[in-house]
């Protein structure tokens, strides 16, 4: 579906699909054509008013097309990705895509933005922003969505934040899933955040890509917030390798001291373990003729391990 908004000097007007052609090359009408969810027909015939490349019309058409900018002679197209929802490990996205002539800009969408909806139905903020420009109605747009990907940026913080205190009372098996399922969603979020940022800095130059130069400090707020979203990320995974080499530690030291126990427990049984073994053999031995030798034997071997266990003690104390 196509929905047309013309301003030319005088007023906003909503026009019909034959009337575009005539208006694309009239430096002093502005148009925005709002195209959601487009039927095929419909996408032949924007190709054939605004010349669209076939390389455009199949980053138009494709649902896997990454973030991206180009320039072409006519016109500049940008892919963007919104976040529709968090879904388990993933971030279920949706692209929005830009069409950005001199003119003219043409906005695509496969189902229904609120963003682009709420925006097409205040007919007084579209006209102010077509008597400054077409570039007015990006700027709009992907402020608005950047600025969606900065509140799910300070949600993930806050989870984050949850997380952690969690983390310190308790390192169980579920706290460590739950940091690895963590680090999945923000690996993500870095990815398309950084993207994002990249097409932003695009439109900060000012190069023919048909943003008014006036609109250039605007476009670099919007990359600030983007960067700053991007950064956000990036400590976020670094507070969780964090978490992830503090709970190595923490395995290391409890691995560490079993073993110091372990080890203590086999030096104090090895002495006993000779003594049992020597009068196991079937020879005679000293103290084999008294009736009471076990007793004494039991003696020397409670003597032995008390003996080693307080040097162990001893040498425990010296190296603290």
């Amino acid at each position: 579906m196509l929905d047309n908004f013309l301003y030319n000097q005088k007023e906003l007007k909503i026009i019909e699909n034959k009337e575009i052609k005539k208006y694309i090359n009239k430096k002093s009408s502005y148009l925005w054509i709002k195209a959601t969810n487009i039927l095929s027909e419909e996408m032949d015939f924007l190709k054939e008013i605004f010349n669209f490349h076939p390389t455009t019309i199949e980053d138009l058409l494709s649902k896997y097309t990454r973030i991206k900018y180009e320039e072409f002679d006519e016109y500049t197209l940008m892919v963007f990705q919104g976040i529709k929802e968090i879904k388990g490990n993933y971030a279920k996205t949706y692209n929005l895509s830009f069409v950005m002539g001199e003119n003219f800009i043409v906005t695509f969408n496969e189902e229904a933005n609120e963003i682009i909806e709420e925006l097409s139905k205040n007919h007084k903020k579209i006209e102010n922003f077509l008597r400054k420009g077409e570039d007015y109605i990006a700027h709009y747009i992907f402020d608005k969505e950047v600025d969606k990907y900065l509140r799910i940026k300070i949600e993930s913080g806050e989870n984050l934040k949850e997380i952690e205190k969690e983390f310190m009372k308790n390192q169980d098996k579920e706290t460590l899933k739950k940091i690895f399922s963590k680090e999945l969603i923000l690996l993500e979020l870095r990815y398309l955040s950084e993207s994002i940022t990249d097409l932003c800095l695009n439109l900060t130059k000012p190069v023919d890509n048909f943003v008014h130069n006036e609109l250039i400090p605007y476009f670099r707020d919007v990359y600030d917030h983007s960067l700053k979203t991007t950064e956000g990320y990036r400590s976020m995974l670094g507070r969780i390798n964090g978490m992830k080499n503090m709970h190595s530690t923490i395995i290391s030291i409890k691995t560490n001291e079993i073993i110091k126990a372990l080890t203590i427990i086999m030096a104090i049984m090895m002495p006993l373990t000779v003594i049992t073994g020597f009068y196991g053999m079937n020879i005679s031995l000293p103290l084999q003729e008294y009736s009471n030798s076990w007793m004494i034997l039991i003696i020397i071997m409670f003597g032995i391990s008390l003996m080693m266990y307080l040097i162990f003690d001893k040498l425990k104390s010296r190296i603290r």
